[in-house]
């Protein structure tokens, strides 16, 4: 009784063999009567041309763009000084060479010649801009490459024609101001 359940089994996967050939067949030749002539084909094939050439100067022009921003980026960042023309004639300067560059601005937003000063000497006008001294006004530099302060170009009164540099946090745009610091009080040279 095993084997006849087994042959009726297997004849039933013969047939579904068979089924399946049969309707692969049929499907191909139904999609062959479905496909007009070559002209269409030609068609599709030249609109797939069409987009892989876009898609390739798509690419092309994106990487000349980033090669152009990398070249940009690169110039941009060559403002560090070079080390191979560095003099080495004594012991000092090598020590001073391999030390890191020391760099920093002070912000100065102040900064012209004194065209007037008030009667109590307090403030002065610079430009347009009123600048007032007041008690926490800091005079002066001050850190670790500040000149010492007998060689300071401050002097301690502010005159008519003395060149001023310093800073203020108040908005320079109202036309007054508080000085924050006074860098430099000086008598142009004649």
């Amino acid at each position: 009784m095993k084997k006849s359940v087994y042959k009726s089994a297997m004849s039933r996967v013969k047939t579904s063999e068979n089924f399946q050939e049969a309707t692969y067949q049929k499907l191909m030749s139904e999609m062959e009567k479905a496909t007009p002539s070559n002209g269409i084909n030609q068609k599709e094939s030249i609109k797939m041309e069409k987009a892989k050439k876009r898609t390739l100067t798509g690419w092309t022009v994106g990487i000349a763009a980033c090669a152009v921003l990398s070249v940009g980026i690169f110039a941009m960042n060559q403002d560090a000084p070079s080390t191979t023309n560095v003099p080495n004639t004594t012991p000092e300067s090598a020590a001073v060479a391999t030390k890191p560059p020391t760099s920093g601005k002070a912000v100065v937003n102040i900064e012209g010649e004194i065209t007037e000063v008030s009667e109590d000497g307090t403030s002065f006008k610079v430009g347009d801009l009123w600048v007032n001294i007041t008690a926490e006004t800091a005079m002066g530099i001050d850190g670790p490459t500040a000149a010492k302060p007998s060689e300071e170009l401050l002097q301690k009164e502010f005159k008519v024609g003395n060149i001023v540099s310093g800073f203020t946090t108040d908005d320079v745009s109202t036309g007054k101001v508080n000085a924050t610091r006074i860098y430099n009080n000086m008598a142009q040279q004649k």
